[in-house]
């Protein structure tokens, strides 16, 4: 057991993601509150840095020039309940510039993005699995976003962002996601990450926010403010399990609903 940042972080190297049933390829994330979920007013923000820069995704991204976005799955809005909407997001950067990045919807397939609802049986819990491959988002391409798609059930975000996390999810998957995103770039997601792009290890932090995706609480001691968290980092090239908790005395959101107890994260290599 070692204490980050106020915080109890459990390592397990020897743990195989291919023996908890988790697909090679694929991150397993477990989001844990305190007391349940609200899917219509609080949306549940996993968060990921693939730069390899070292640099902790933080809540106060519009004072950051979002340091540390790299994607984002988002679960929250629509009917509510235990099918809520869910996303995939990259943010984008334009190469040579110092622009804010844009969050745009990657397009999943339910194979490559899956949601378990209430995974702990006690609505304290949802679990996402995805496949790593989708964090290569557009491979340095510029996208150009599509003028109209005919999806099923598909999230999309807004084209610049304006707090953190700052997309609007808009799929509503049940057992599993399906794919395309209503306001879609023309740009899929390649075939395999662009080396150049996407480092093989990974920084996270997990957010609640408002419908506005206003940040709420945070894995940090500090909740919507906090700069303290240091995310472990995650070496994508091997099978890991680790837990992270919010530690005791946090600044955590008013309602109980929003609030982050922790999580765990299993990686099959």
């Amino acid at each position: 057991m070692v204490s980050s940042c106020g915080r109890q972080v459990t390592p397990n190297r020897g743990s195989s993601g291919g023996g908890s049933g988790i697909p090679s390829g694929y991150l397993q994330v477990k989001f844990r509150v305190t007391t349940g979920f609200d899917f219509t007013n609080y949306r549940y923000v996993m968060i990921f840095n693939t730069a390899g820069d070292g640099k902790t995704p933080y809540p106060n991204g519009t004072t950051t020039n979002f340091q540390g976005y790299s994607f984002a799955v988002i679960v929250g809005g629509g009917a509510g309940g235990t099918t809520p909407q869910l996303q995939f997001v990259q943010y984008y950067r334009q190469p040579g510039t110092t622009l804010p990045p844009q969050p745009l919807p990657i397009i999943f397939t339910p194979q490559q993005l899956l949601f378990i609802p209430d995974s702990n049986g006690l609505n304290t819990e949802f679990t996402v699995q995805f496949q790593r491959l989708l964090a290569g988002g557009y491979s340095g391409a510029t996208p150009t976003p599509a003028s109209s798609t005919s999806p099923s059930a598909s999230p999309s975000a807004s084209p610049s962002p304006s707090a953190s996390p700052s997309a609007s999810p808009s799929a509503s998957p049940s057992a599993s996601p399906s794919a395309s995103p209503s306001a879609s770039p023309s740009a899929s997601p390649s075939a395999s990450p662009s080396p150049g792009l996407v480092s093989t290890t990974w920084l996270f932090n997990f957010f609640t926010t408002d419908p506005s995706l206003n940040p709420l609480d945070s894995l940090g001691l500090g909740g919507a403010q906090d700069i303290s968290f240091s995310s472990p980092v995650l070496d994508t090239t091997t099978a890991f399990d680790v837990t992270v908790s919010v530690p005791a005395g946090a600044t955590q959101a008013s309602n109980p609903l929003a609030q982050i107890y922790g999580g765990e994260l299993t990686n099959s290599p």
